[in-house]
């Protein structure tokens, strides 16, 4: 699916419309940030306790409606659309990505690419909004069609949504080894979204991008979001990195979870920013 609703050879079911219009609130949020700037539309489809990166995570409503309006909305032109989109089995979370290309009319040849991802719930209303959002910059337009389909959550069981944010929190709040312990974690369809490269897929080639950067990795959690069926988790914090004999690396990280069929959470999008 790239940016636009999908289409079903069958009466969709409850999860495949929820879909639908979470692609339909993705592409409405797109279109109004060119049609009133990225200020209006921004405010407009965040939570109000939704987070953004600037690099380090800040709830959006909180910090931009104390900054006064550009006298130009419209001077900074942000595109996107979503390449790919999943939500989860209860049909009140899910997550958006594709590329964005930003264009500064007030700076000849000012154009930047990248990549979003966007983690979307469902108010008390209904409505979708966004939860936690975060970007990486490229050097060009990313294709996602050589990615392959999007990872799904497989679980079918009982939720405990209560009890397995607790779980999720606890698998991230420690210190591990790259080599050996990262790649258990992650889905076989893992993605890894970094500044400056095109995003990476598949367990083996992320655990060894990982693995070429990072001995030790520690992870610090600020929060976390859950679906009701439980099987999708989105987590937001800090990470510490370092070699063996290098100096430590840090900046702040999106992680989405999701649970297979044998109930395991395995770590689908790592997304992470330099502080």
């Amino acid at each position: 699916m790239y940016g636009a609703t999908p289409a079903y050879a069958h009466e969709p079911d409850a999860t495949e419309i929820a879909l639908g219009s979470l692609v339909d609130a993705e592409l409405a949020f797109a279109r109004m940030s060119l049609e009133q700037g990225i200020r209006a539309a921004f405010l407009a489809n965040f939570s109000a306790d939704g987070i953004v990166f600037e690099p380090a995570p800040i709830r959006l409503r909180d910090a931009w409606l104390q900054r006064p309006a550009q006298p130009d909305p419209k001077a900074v032109r942000l595109e996107w659309q979503p390449a790919q989109a999943s939500v989860a089995r209860s049909g009140d979370m899910g997550f958006t990505t594709g590329p964005w290309k930003s264009t500064d009319a007030r700076r000849a040849g000012d154009v930047r690419h990248g990549v979003f991802f966007s983690v979307w719930q469902r108010d008390k209303a209904g409505v979708w909004r966004v939860e936690i959002d975060i970007g990486v910059t490229t050097t060009d337009a990313v294709d996602f069609v050589s990615l392959g389909a999007a990872p799904q959550p497989g679980y079918r069981g009982r939720a405990q949504a209560a009890e397995q944010r607790r779980h999720v929190l606890a698998q991230e709040s420690h210190t591990f080894d790259a080599a050996h312990m990262y790649p258990r974690i992650l889905a076989a369809d893992a993605r890894l979204h970094r500044d400056g490269v095109p995003p990476i897929g598949g367990r083996d080639a992320v655990a060894r991008e990982i693995n070429a950067h990072a001995s030790r990795i520690e992870w610090i959690p600020f929060g976390a979001r859950i679906a009701r069926s439980a099987d999708m988790a989105a987590t937001y914090g800090k990470f510490v990195a370092q070699r063996d004999g290098g100096a430590a690396v840090d900046g702040y990280y999106v992680h989405l979870w999701l649970r297979d069929a044998q109930g395991r959470w395995r770590l689908a999008y790592d997304i992470a920013k330099s502080a």
